[in-house]
C-alpha cells in the first residue's frame, strides 16, 4: 500500500483502519508497522503514533550511490559465481518482457524493473547484497515510478538487455561499466522527474525545518 501509494508521505497509519481493510488482528497489524519502522518505511512520532515517511530527496540521491556501489559489486559476482542455465533464464524472461513492452502497462514495467535488479542480486550468490537491493528498491520506488512513467523507460528497459549481454559473454568489467552507467542515468531520473512535476507533493528539499502536514489513512483525523 505504501509502495503504491495507497499510503502517502506523510500520512498517519490509523490501525483501526486499516485492521478493518486488510482483515487482520491489531498484534499482527502492529508487527508488520514495526517491521515497516525497522525498514525506514514509516516513523514514529511520539504521543502521535506512526506515519508514512517524507520523501527526502538527499536520502534518495544517497541511495543511488548505494546502489551503484552495491549492483556493481553484484554483476561482477554473477559473472564468477552463477551458472548459465540461471543466467539463459533471466536474459529469456527480459527477451520476452521487452517483446511485449510496446502494450505493457507502466505499473507493470515497474516491477519488472524492481524484480530484475533482484533476480540479478539473487544471482551473485550473496544474500547481504540481495537484502541491500530489495531494501534500496522499497525506498526508491516512486522515483521508479515516476521515471517509468516518462518518456526514457524503454531506454532503460534497453540497458538491462545489455548487461545481460555482458554478462552472459562473461564480461566483468562490461557489465560492471553497462552497471554503474544505467544507475547514474536512472539517478538522473529524479532530478527529471522533479523538473518535471511528478513529484510534487510527494518530495521535500532535505533538511527543511519544521514536521510536514499531516494526513491521516481512513476517516478518523
Amino acid at each position: 500500500m505504501i509502495i503504491e501509494f495507497e499510503l502517502r508521505p506523510g500520512e498517519r497509519l490509523n490501525e483501526m483502519h486499516l485492521t478493518e481493510v486488510l482483515d487482520v488482528g491489531r498484534t499482527p497489524l502492529r508487527e508488520a508497522i514495526n517491521r515497516l519502522l525497522a525498514e525506514d518505511l514509516v516513523e514514529f512520532r511520539p504521543n502521535r503514533g506512526f506515519f508514512i515517511r517524507q520523501v527526502d530527496v538527499k536520502e534518495i540521491e544517497d541511495l543511488f550511490e548505494m546502489r551503484g556501489i552495491v549492483e556493481v559489486a553484484a554483476v561482477r559476482f554473477v559473472v564468477a559465481r552463477a551458472n548459465d542455465f540461471d543466467i539463459e533464464s533471466l536474459a529469456d524472461h527480459w527477451a520476452t518482457v521487452l517483446r511485449n513492452y510496446p502494450g505493457s502497462n507502466p505499473d507493470d514495467l515497474v516491477r519488472q524493473d524492481a524484480m530484475f535488479h533482484e533476480r540479478l542480486a539473487a544471482l551473485s550468490g550473496n544474500s547481504a547484497i540481495l537484502a541491500s537491493v530489495r531494501g534500496i528498491n522499497s525506498r526508491i520506488h516512486f522515483v521508479r515510478w515516476a521515471d517509468l512513467h516518462g518518456e526514457d523507460r524503454k531506454r532503460t528497459f534497453e540497458e538491462h538487455a545489455a548487461i545481460l549481454s555482458a554478462i552472459t559473454a562473461r564480461d566483468a568489467d562490461r557489465a560492471a561499466d553497462l552497471m554503474f552507467d544505467h544507475v547514474t542515468h536512472r539517478a538522473g531520473g529524479l532530478r527529471r522527474a522533479i523538473a518535471d512535476g511528478l513529484l510534487m507533493g510527494l518530495s521535500r528539499p532535505a533538511n527543511t525545518a519544521g514536521p510536514a502536514p499531516e494526513r491521516s489513512t481512513g476517516d478518523i483525523a
